[in-house]
C-alpha cells in the first residue's frame, strides 16, 4: 500500500511538472504568434521601412509588395526592396529594421557601386513579413522584455578607398565636435594645423581627410581650419563647410618661433617640437 502511495505521489509530481511546462510553452507559443507582425499590420511596417530610411540619409528606390501567401496558422508576404546610400548607413539600417521586434527574414541580398557617385551602394533585399492567422494579443511578458541598444556605426568601411580605410584610425573617424584646435604652423606659403583630440595633439594639412562626413581640410590660417564635407540626405549628396577655431586659453604662452614639428603621416600624432621653422601663435 505505502508503495502505491510513492508512485501515485512521483506521478503527481510528473504532472504538475508536465503541467507547468505546457504553460511555459503556449505563453512562448504567444508571443511568437505575436511577434509575427509585432501587432502590425502592412501598411506599419512600410511606414517603419520609409521613415527609418530617411533617418539614416538613405533613399529608398523601389518597394514591391508581393502577393500574399497563406501557410498554416500564418500569412508570408515577400517584399523586394533598394536603397541607396553610404556603407556606414546602409549596415546601421539594415541591423536596425532586421532587427526589430516584428519578425522579417532577409533573402537573397545584393550591394554594388552607384555608377557615377562615389561613395553611394546600392542594397537590393529580398524580405518576406509575416502576419498571424487571427489577431493576437500583446503578451503581458512583453512588459519586461528590455530596450535594444543602439545600433553600434562599424569600424571598417570595406568599400572606402584604402587611405581612407588606413586614415581611419586617426582623425578622419572622429567628429569634428570632438576636435579642437590648438595651434597652427607655417613652412614659407604652406600652412598646418595643431589639433587636439581625446587628449593626444595630432598635425594636419589641406587635403586631409578630417571628421566622420567625408571631410576634407580646405584651408589652414592662423586662427581656424576650413573643412569641406559631404552629407547624403534625401536620396542625394549635399556639401557644406565646417570650421575649427582656434581655443582661446588665459594665460597661455605663445610658442617659441623656432618651433617645428616633425614630418609624420596623415592624421598621425604631432611629434615633440625640433628643428627650425615658423609657427603661429596658438
Amino acid at each position: 500500500m505505502g508503495e502505491q502511495r510513492s508512485v501515485s505521489a512521483a506521478k503527481l509530481v510528473e504532472l504538475e511538472q508536465l503541467q507547468a511546462a505546457r504553460v511555459v510553452a503556449e505563453q512562448a507559443l504567444k508571443v511568437a504568434h505575436w511577434r509575427l507582425a509585432n501587432g502590425e499590420d502592412m501598411s506599419d511596417l512600410l511606414d517603419s521601412l520609409a521613415s527609418s530610411g530617411h533617418a539614416h540619409g538613405l533613399l529608398v528606390e523601389q518597394l514591391d509588395v508581393h502577393e500574399t501567401e497563406q501557410q498554416a496558422g500564418y500569412r508570408k508576404t515577400p517584399l523586394q526592396v533598394q536603397v541607396v546610400g553610404p556603407y556606414v548607413a546602409l549596415r546601421q539600417w539594415l541591423h536596425d529594421w532586421l532587427g526589430q521586434a516584428r519578425l522579417l527574414r532577409s533573402g537573397d541580398m545584393s550591394l554594388a557601386a552607384v555608377a557615377g557617385q562615389p561613395g553611394l551602394l546600392r542594397l537590393q533585399l529580398r524580405v518576406e513579413a509575416f502576419q498571424a492567422a487571427a489577431p493576437v494579443p500583446a503578451p503581458d511578458v512583453l512588459a519586461r522584455t528590455p530596450a535594444r541598444a543602439a545600433t553600434p556605426e562599424p569600424m571598417v568601411d570595406p568599400f572606402a578607398p584604402a587611405a581612407r580605410r588606413m586614415a581611419g584610425s586617426g582623425l578622419a573617424s572622429v567628429p569634428l565636435a570632438q576636435l579642437e584646435m590648438v595651434g597652427s604652423l607655417s613652412r614659407g606659403t604652406s600652412h598646418e594645423a595643431l589639433l587636439m583630440a581625446a587628449g593626444r595633439l595630432y598635425r594636419v594639412r589641406a587635403g586631409e581627410p578630417l571628421g566622420r562626413n567625408h571631410g576634407v581640410v580646405e584651408r589652414i590660417d592662423q586662427g581656424r581650419v576650413e573643412v569641406r564635407e559631404r552629407l547624403f540626405m534625401a536620396g542625394e549628396w549635399h556639401e557644406r563647410t565646417a570650421f575649427i577655431t582656434l581655443a582661446k586659453r588665459l594665460g597661455k604662452e605663445a610658442p617659441d618661433r623656432n618651433e617645428n614639428v616633425d614630418e609624420m603621416g596623415v592624421g598621425s600624432l604631432a611629434a615633440d617640437p625640433a628643428g627650425v621653422g615658423d609657427a603661429f601663435p596658438g
